[in-house]
């Protein structure tokens, strides 16, 4: 595998949703003999299939976890502090999807290079999964679209509304970060503007990518 020797970039994006993680909300209520366990298929049905317009609200800040859990609950005629309960669990309890990625993230650091997480995601990210995991410590920092009021890939004329904001703050431009992700940009617009999206597959893939930052 070739190690990338010239043009590091300043700044590595890494998504987390099926990139870092593939952990999910209130994933153990799916486990055999679970006592809540018949929530699963309710909850999951009614936010993500029944109501999945929610989502991108909810990871654009439009709502809270408490508000999206009372909706699901007076829907559903579902007890509140139980969804809301998982809820949190579930976020708190989340993992990275290889052990390997700690030390990758750690040698690419030393490199110079900021592996930062930007991620469309809900206030729960920040609340309880950033603390449950100690992603600071393993992190330089986190974009997140629910504080930020827009998706990665919401794209305003010839501007990226989801980075501009830190771009302009550390004086980089677009040649000079990576973003690693899972899921593609359609508009073009990152392409045009030399925003450099790489995408991966799986787990194997995201290594592969990593460890080519590593000298």
């Amino acid at each position: 595998m070739q190690k990338i020797t010239k043009n590091k970039p300043k700044v590595l994006f890494l998504d987390w949703n099926k990139t870092l993680s593939h952990s999910l909300f209130w994933s153990q209520l799916s486990e055999p003999n679970h006592i809540y366990g018949h929530y699963h298929k309710i909850i999951t049905e009614w936010l993500f299939n029944k109501n999945s317009h929610l989502i991108d609200s909810w990871m654009r800040g439009e709502f809270t976890a408490e508000q999206i859990c009372q909706f699901i609950a007076t829907e559903n005629a579902l007890d509140y502090g139980i969804i809301w309960q998982t809820l949190k669990e579930s976020c708190e309890n989340m993992s990275l999807c290889s052990p390997k990625i700690i030390d990758l993230v750690k040698n690419i650091r030393q490199q110079g290079i900021k592996v930062i997480v930007a991620t469309d995601n809900m206030d729960t990210f920040r609340r309880f999964t950033t603390q449950g995991l100690g992603l600071d410590k393993i992190f330089d920092d986190f974009l997140v679209s629910c504080d930020l009021g827009v998706l990665k890939y919401d794209i305003n004329k010839q501007v990226i509304p989801f980075f501009d904001a830190f771009m302009k703050t550390n004086n980089l431009n677009y040649e000079e970060v990576v973003l690693i992700d899972d899921s593609a940009e359609k508009s073009g617009v990152y392409n045009e503007l030399g925003f450099n999206i790489v995408l991966i597959k799986d787990t194997y893939d995201l290594l592969d990518q990593l460890q080519k930052y590593v000298d």
